[in-house]
């Protein structure tokens, strides 16, 4: 799919993850800006998008001038649909220091586009200055990418412990450091409640209540108060209408 280009490389910027640049950029221009910053840079085509960063990121990129000129012809909504559709993480970057605001499209026209952009097609949208200002945007945004596949490759441990520590610290009257005592005493949740009160108690700062709670919580039927039964008639309970943050009735 892309083509190395040798003029967008750098050597002197080792990197892992590499950026893609669409062939179709101007040269010189963000390519060459990028690969003098990073060193995994590649010019080649893409189906969506001007710059690819990993798997998950794809930026269309435009200048003022063609950012007017893509929404009078319909094209930006056509391309803000094709790249929120193709990664997880789309961007959409206008570069130049002429003001949108200054452009021949009506302000409200202006507006109504970049909150379709926004919450429409939920594209995130950068202003810079300059090729130079873009490139460090999307260099800086590569080094993110790589920190976090990094952390994603790293191996995940099942936290047994942890969790039973939750279960038992939830139950009424236990808490983190019963639960804590009880579990380095017993081993595990299932060992604790199969255990008998005399057993219990040997762990230390156990006594009758928390044995209590602990047998109330996995084993009585009273665990959990029974509910008194709604009025069967209308009539004996108020009727109440959340209206906002107001409640009336």
């Amino acid at each position: 799919m892309d083509r190395p280009s040798p003029n967008a490389v750098s050597p002197a910027f080792p990197a892992r993850l590499r950026i893609i640049v669409d062939d179709r950029e101007p040269r010189p221009g963000v390519a060459d800006a990028i690969g003098a910053r990073w060193d995994d840079v590649v010019v080649g085509r893409l189906d969506v998008g001007d710059v690819a960063i990993g798997a998950r990121v794809l930026v269309e990129r435009k200048t003022v001038a063609d950012f007017v000129v893509s929404i009078e012809d319909g094209r930006l909504f056509r391309q803000m649909y094709a790249i929120s559709h193709a990664c997880h993480a789309p961007l959409l970057i206008v570069e130049g220091e002429d003001a949108l605001d200054a452009v021949r499209i009506a302000p409200r026209a202006l507006r109504g586009t970049m909150l379709t952009i926004l919450t429409g097609y939920r594209v995130p949208m950068l202003r810079t200055e300059s090729v130079e200002e873009t490139a460090e945007i999307l260099v800086h945004l590569a080094e993110q990418e790589e920190r976090r596949a990094a952390r994603a490759a790293q191996p995940t441990e099942p936290r047994p412990a942890r969790v039973a520590l939750g279960v038992l610290a939830a139950v009424p009257g236990v808490g983190d450091h019963r639960a804590r005592r009880l579990l380095q005493s017993l081993g595990s949740v299932k060992q604790v409640v199969a255990a008998d009160d005399d057993t219990l108690l040997e762990v230390p700062d156990i006594g009758p209540a928390t044995v209590r709670a602990i047998r109330r919580a996995f084993e009585g039927d009273d665990a959990v108060p029974e509910r008194a039964a709604p009025p069967t008639d209308v009539r004996e309970r108020p009727l109440r209408w959340i209206v906002g943050s107001r409640a009336v009735g």
